[in-house]
């Protein structure tokens, strides 16, 4: 899976800067240390332990380099990893067993000086090594083998104050730079952990941009199906063309309130929304004293929320105008989805569907209507959207049955 943008960001400026720091160390220890190992080996009373001093810090340096290699290559496995997190201390215990080593070969009057080269580089390996790790540790090193480098030069004897001088002098300017690189690394860290924090705040706030448009979108799609039935209605009782005692006018009032329910239903989590959105409609009409009982059967089935209202909605229109009792069903299976209801006003109208997807048949028999609306559930694998997604073969138009008395 790829990165987060964010990350790749903190993971190229963090390998930038050990790239850096690394060729730093790279060419002290190539381009300094080895010339000056070279040229005055037959100086050192043992040259061997120089040259195998030397080796050991090789040996770092290219295990250093081979990781930089892999960790800019791609992503390790959970071996490399474990691998990773034991390697600064061993390779620190590498370096401070070398320098101590070659620094122990040298007379008191050489140290800090050309023939000291380990002290030259020491301190920078110490720098990479640390550099995924706190600020503090890396000074801790450095100040740990600053002082074992002066216990030595204790025990080899202190040189005059002149040379004493020069040697405070140069080993101010060597670590001064491994400070300054270190410190650099650092900021460069806080820079890309600001950098991504920044990035991170303005992809949450584009993405709260982007629902919070979406929803606006969404909403207004919804209500402005009812802004053709609900303002009219509203208006009317408002100025007193509509009287609230007249039963038809009552009617329209409860199943609007029904729609309103339902589409508030809609942005409710359920596990059943099919049956939710129906019980919000059914409430309705128990607060205006309809008995109602509603029965389930089958699984529930994905219906894209277009659907879901086509299906609900002349339920609905059959709920308001029930007088005492209704019986309100929902059965899936067989690739259908069938909701139904049966009231005891056979009289009522039940509006058309506004989509094909949906078949609605009303038969009225002996003082009582049954309203059922019919759809194919959403075949496997196909998304489902708002007003698209849904199956079924051909287009369905309404019916309207009225059985012979």
């Amino acid at each position: 899976m790829r990165e987060p943008l964010t990350e790749q960001i903190s993971d190229r400026l963090r390998d930038g800067a050990r790239l850096a720091a690394l060729g730093i160390l790279a060419a002290i220890h190539v381009g300094l240390a080895l010339p000056a190992l070279l040229s005055r080996l037959s100086a050192y009373p043992r040259p061997w332990l120089q040259l195998a001093a030397f080796g050991l810090l090789s040996l770092v340096l290219v295990v250093l380099s081979a990781g930089a290699v892999r960790g800019r290559r791609g992503g390790q496995g959970g071996g490399p990893r474990r691998a990773a997190h034991l390697w600064p201390a061993a390779g620190l215990g590498c370096v401070v067993l070398a320098s101590a080593a070659a620094t122990s070969d040298l007379p008191g009057a050489y140290f800090l000086g050309t023939l000291h080269w380990s002290f030259l580089e020491a301190g920078w390996f110490g720098v990479v090594l640390l550099m995924d790790r706190p600020l503090a540790l890396t000074w801790a090193f450095l100040g740990g083998h600053l002082a074992i480098t002066f216990a030595q030069l204790l025990l080899n004897g202190l040189p005059p104050r002149q040379e004493a001088a020069g040697m405070a002098v140069s080993a101010l300017a060597v670590c001064g730079f491994q400070v300054a690189m270190a410190v650099g690394a650092r900021l460069l860290r806080d820079c890309a952990r600001s950098a991504s924090t920044a990035l991170r705040e303005q992809e949450r706030l584009h993405t709260e941009a982007a629902v919070a448009e979406h929803l606006h979108h969404d909403q207004r799609d919804r209500y402005q199906a009812l802004n053709a039935t609900v303002l009219p209605l509203l208006a009317g009782l408002a100025d007193g063309s509509l009287d609230p005692r007249d039963d038809e006018v009552r009617r329209r009032c409860a199943l609007e309130a029904a729609k309103l329910r339902r589409l508030f239903a809609e942005n409710d989590y359920a596990a059943d929304p099919l049956v939710h959105e129906l019980r919000a409609g059914i409430d309705v009409a128990e607060r205006n004293g309809v008995g109602v009982q509603l029965a389930v059967r089958g699984a529930p089935a994905e219906l894209p929320r277009g659907l879901r209202r086509a299906l609900i909605e002349p339920v609905l229109a059959a709920l308001a105008a029930a007088d005492r009792t209704a019986r309100a069903t929902v059965v899936r299976g067989g690739g259908r989805v069938r909701v139904g209801v049966v009231i005891d006003e056979p009289a009522a109208r039940i509006p058309a569907t506004a989509t094909d997807q949906v078949r609605v048949r009303t038969v009225s028999d002996e003082g009582r209507l049954w309203v059922e609306a019919v759809c194919a559930t959403v075949p496997a694998g196909r998304p489902a959207g708002d007003d698209e997604g849904a199956g079924g073969p051909a287009a369905h138009s309404s019916s309207r049955e009225t059985s012979p008395s």
